[in-house]
């Protein structure tokens, strides 16, 4: 079994500040870390295009695909999906092939 880099592409709606965008991802993180397969997330943004980008690590195709599922329909994580403009949205599931640490993390 491979592990899965899901990536998140996406940008606020109008009215909605990077602050409350970090403190719902906060917020979700509760939930997500909880779920099946959970390996690592981040968030970075890119202020050139505005474009906000969630990576999430998961441990399997399968556990990525339940976790999408369950963290639309989570109340945790309303706050942040309500931030999001969803017509921006571009979501990928990609499979490592090759990984490796630094050796500090080893």
């Amino acid at each position: 079994m491979k592990s899965v880099i899901e990536i998140v592409r996406f940008k606020l709606l109008q009215d909605a500040t990077n602050e409350q965008l970090i403190a719902a991802t906060e917020k979700s993180q509760e939930f997500v870390s909880s779920l099946n397969g959970f390996e690592y997330r981040s968030l970075s943004f890119e202020q050139e295009s505005e474009t906000w980008t969630d990576v999430v690590y998961w441990d399997s195709m399968d556990n990525a695909k339940a976790a999408g599922e369950q963290f639309m329909s989570s109340k945790e994580c309303a706050p942040l999906m309500a931030l999001i403009d969803p017509e921006s949205v571009v979501m990928q599931h990609q499979t490592i092939m090759m990984s490796d640490l630094a050796a500090k993390y080893r």
